[in-house]
């Protein structure tokens, strides 16, 4: 497969974001210039994927894993994402600034694909199958985005509420003029399914293991990924069944480990391209070695009782986390386990103590959740069993029996097994209409304990499961109305 080459092209296309409607930069190539041909269109579709690197990876997967039960800040975290873990954060949360930004801006540069890529004269049947697969690839990564969005800055979709619920300001033309209002969440997601299926209408690229490329199989796990949280639990079933017989699971620690070393695994439908001149979107944050002091000093480590979670069996407990000394400023402690999905991709590293990965959307354990958690909704609690059941073994962990423990509370706890560190547990937590207390650290020695930390207390109805559309975009913006009183 050939590589994506990614360059600086895109920046210079791309005309504005979310809190910049009232500019137009001059320095802009025209409609007119910038549509000419298919190479052109090609250029714009390389922008896009290059975009991929920025809304994925890093602070995109933190920030929200900050603010969840699943770790605890260490005496020398210095503060970084300490407002998100004490849940005191404010509209003007910085990390939340740029997700709402960088999001919106991904958007604009789709729509610019999708309004324009028509106007280009294609010469033979190639370029027009050529051309179809990018605007499919626009509204396939519209739909991605606008799904990002809606899972942090909306309430859950339930079908009983989404019209009268707020959803998203649904901005489809390319007007550095325009101050959109926000959408019914039954509209947001509406635009959601809509751009899946004009995208499924124009891509043709079959998906293989590992792919760098968005592809039909794509299609299907954003889908899925989508019916679930519509409650659209039978659709979320045929899909993630598809998925998960077409990309089988790591069953060794040794090929799990490589997933997120290597980002490679038989799993992976789909990752981000990186290379080592193309990368953004370091996470050292779970596993930083210090090397002044010649040890680990990271800001954030998993709770014990996550740890516990995982039988000895469980391929997932070493590949997923390192045991070690760590060091936090003048405190130390030995046997402490710190998250090790982030290790630092050997063929990303300049230097050895660099922690790039490439960001990994879609893994297909995640399918073995949606069809397991899917069929308990519909009441099909067997086959429920099952579904969760084949992802466990092939993880090494026993097969639980319908009697051991409440089904519900087993698949959210192989949520947390499979997906702690992917970013997933807010949004799970938000879907399941959970709060949580903070509990059973590891060590409180080497941590930063205190009001809003160690022991911290949400309820399930938290204005702050949600976060606020950013400061500067209501300001922007008038027709905006607020999350939170």
């Amino acid at each position: 497969m050939n590589k994506i080459v990614l360059g600086t092209l895109f920046s210079a296309m791309a005309v504005l974001t979310a809190c910049d409607l009232d500019k137009y930069p001059e320095t802009n190539i025209s409609t007119e210039t910038s549509w000419q041909t298919i190479d052109d269109a090609t250029r714009f579709e390389t922008g896009l994927y290059s975009f991929l690197q920025t809304i994925n990876g890093g602070l995109y997967i933190y920030a929200s894993d900050y603010q969840s039960d699943l770790f605890n800040a260490t005496y020398s975290f210095a503060n970084r994402g300490g407002d998100l873990h004490r849940w005191d954060f404010t509209s003007s949360q910085y990390d939340i600034e740029d997700i709402y930004k960088n999001n919106y801006f991904c958007i604009t540069n789709c729509n610019n694909i999708i309004n324009n890529i028509d106007n280009i004269t294609l010469e033979n049947e190639e370029d027009q199958q050529k051309a179809k697969n990018i605007k499919g690839t626009a509204y396939l990564i519209r739909a991605l985005c606008y799904h990002t969005l809606a899972l942090r800055f909306a309430k859950d979709y339930e079908p009983e509420t989404a019209a009268s619920n707020l959803g998203l300001p649904i901005v489809l033309e390319v007007d550095p003029n325009a101050k959109p209002s926000r959408s019914s969440l039954a509209d947001t997601y509406k635009q959601i399914k809509s751009d899946i299926a004009e995208a499924r209408k124009l891509m043709t690229k079959e998906g293989a293991s590992n792919s760098i490329y968005l592809t039909t199989d794509v299609i299907d796990a954003l889908e899925a990924r989508v019916d679930l949280y519509m409650h659209n639990y039978t659709e979320a079933i045929t899909l993630s069944e598809s998925l998960m017989n077409k990309y089988p699971l790591s069953t060794t620690e040794a090929d799990l480990s490589k997933v997120f070393l290597n980002d490679e695994g038989s799993e992976i439908i789909y990752k981000v391209f990186s290379s080592i001149d193309e990368r953004t979107n370091e996470l050292p944050y779970y596993l930083y070695w210090n090397t002044s002091v010649e040890s680990y000093s990271p800001d954030f480590i998993p709770s014990q009782w996550v740890l516990d979670l995982y039988e000895s069996n469980d391929i997932r407990k070493d590949a997923y986390f390192l045991c070690d000394k760590v060091v936090c400023g003048d405190k130390s402690a030995n046997d402490i386990y710190m998250l090790n999905k982030y290790p630092g991709n050997p063929d990303l590293k300049n230097t050895t103590y660099e922690y790039y990965n490439m960001a990994k959307l879609f893994r297909s354990a995640e399918f073995y959740l949606i069809a397991a958690e899917a069929s308990y909704r519909e009441g099909n609690e067997p086959e429920a069993l099952n579904y969760l059941n084949s992802l466990r073994v092939k993880r090494g962990a026993s097969s639980l029996s319908k009697s051991e423990n409440d089904l519900f509370t087993s698949i959210k706890e192989e949520w947390i097994r499979e997906f702690i560190g992917e970013g997933m547990r807010l949004n799970d937590l938000k879907r399941w209409h959970d709060g949580f207390q903070r509990h059973d650290p590891q060590n409180l020695n080497i941590l930063s304990i205190g009001t809003g930390m160690e022991s911290l207390n949400i309820s399930s109805d938290n204005q702050k499961f949600v976060w606020e559309i950013p400061a500067n975009d209501q300001n922007a913006n008038k027709n905006i109305v607020p999350n939170w009183n």
